[in-house]
C-alpha cells in the first residue's frame, strides 16, 4: 500500500469535480486554526466560494487571507486477509492546496462565481436577483501551490495478489 502523487491536470480536475464538499482552512482572529467544510465552484483553475458576508470565516480570511483548501474522493476500504489489521488501508485520492484568497466584488464576475458554484452540483441553468448577488460574499482561490494523491494503492511487489483479485 502506497501514496502516489498525481501530476496529470485531466486526473486532477476529476478529483475537484467528483467532490460535493471541500474543507476550507483559515487562521481565525485569535489565532488558531478554523476548517469549515463548504460547497464550491471550480473554474478556470480557481476554486470558488461563497456565504454571508459577516461572521467568524469571513472576519478571519479579512485578517489573514491565507488559506488551505482540501477535497478527498469517495473513499474504499480494502484489506489483504480481514484477520490481520495490518492489511487494511483505505483507498482514495486527495488534494490540499495553500494560497490566498482573493475577494470579488464585480457583479458579473459574482454571477459567473455562482454558476460555477451551481454547475458543480447541476447542468441547469440559473438567474439571480440583484439583492443576492449584491449581499453575498464572494471569494476565490487559485490552485497554484497543492499537492494531489492517490492513497491506499496497492504494491504489487509487495502484494502480487491484489492485482489478481481486484482489490
Amino acid at each position: 500500500m502506497k501514496t502516489v502523487f498525481i501530476e496529470d491536470q485531466k486526473e486532477i480536475d476529476e478529483i475537484i469535480n467528483s467532490c460535493d464538499l471541500c474543507h476550507l482552512g483559515v487562521i481565525d482572529i485569535e489565532g488558531r486554526p478554523y476548517v469549515v467544510p463548504m460547497n464550491f465552484g471550480y473554474l478556470d483553475g480557481y476554486i470558488y466560494l461563497h456565504g454571508a458576508n459577516f461572521g467568524k470565516l469571513i472576519d478571519s480570511l479579512k485578517n489573514n487571507p491565507d488559506a488551505c483548501i482540501t477535497f478527498c474522493t469517495d473513499t474504499v476500504l480494502a484489506y489483504q486477509n480481514v484477520e490481520v489489521a495490518c492489511s487494511y488501508r483505505v483507498k482514495g485520492k486527495s488534494i490540499v492546496a495553500r494560497g490566498t484568497i482573493e475577494f470579488i466584488n464585480d457583479y458579473d464576475k459574482k454571477v459567473d462565481a455562482l454558476n460555477s458554484l451551481m454547475a458543480q452540483f447541476t447542468d441547469r441553468k440559473f438567474t439571480y436577483n440583484s439583492p443576492a448577488v449584491k449581499n453575498v460574499e464572494i471569494y476565490r482561490m487559485k490552485l497554484d501551490d497543492f499537492t494531489a494523491k492517490e492513497f491506499g494503492k496497492y504494491n504489487e511487489q509487495t502484494f502480487p495478489w491484489m492485482k489478481r483479485h481486484g482489490r
